[in-house]
């Protein structure tokens, strides 16, 4: 089987993942220091910065919870079209810009990029829909 669209946007989801825990990481260890990397991490007091990373891991997930099913079922049950390949590129250049514009606290063109992931996954529920009634 070919990696299409669809499934390449659930490896591209993956990686953002990867991507947006990792900055994560860098960022707290580079604000709390060497021993509380190091340690226990006992403190858990962030800053508005940390909170957005958190904010945006979490974000990234909830929405790749809705994504990865549609795409896997698009592709094992054969309902790929050039919907759902649109839909997955949509959807992962939407997660990229989200990702993106959350975790430097740029407002308005988040939710922009948020609202057009969503679209990306409508695209890929259709056929499924379509299939089902």
């Amino acid at each position: 089987m070919a990696l299409g669209p669809e499934l390449f946007a659930v490896a591209g989801s993956a990686i953002i993942i990867l991507v947006l825990i990792f900055a994560q990481q860098i960022y707290n260890d580079h604000q709390k220091g060497a021993a509380w990397a190091l340690g226990n991490r006992d403190d858990q007091e962030f800053n508005a910065t940390s909170k957005r990373f958190e904010r945006a891991v979490g974000n990234h997930l909830q929405n790749v919870a809705i994504f990865v099913p549609l795409a896997l079922v698009v592709t094992f049950a054969e309902l790929t079209t050039w919907w759902t390949a649109l839909g997955a590129w949509i959807f992962l250049a939407a997660r990229i810009g989200h990702s993106v514009t959350y975790a430097l606290g740029i407002t308005h063109i988040r939710s922009f990029f948020w609202i057009s992931g969503i679209v990306g996954s409508v695209f890929m529920a259709w056929p499924i829909a379509k299939a089902l009634f």
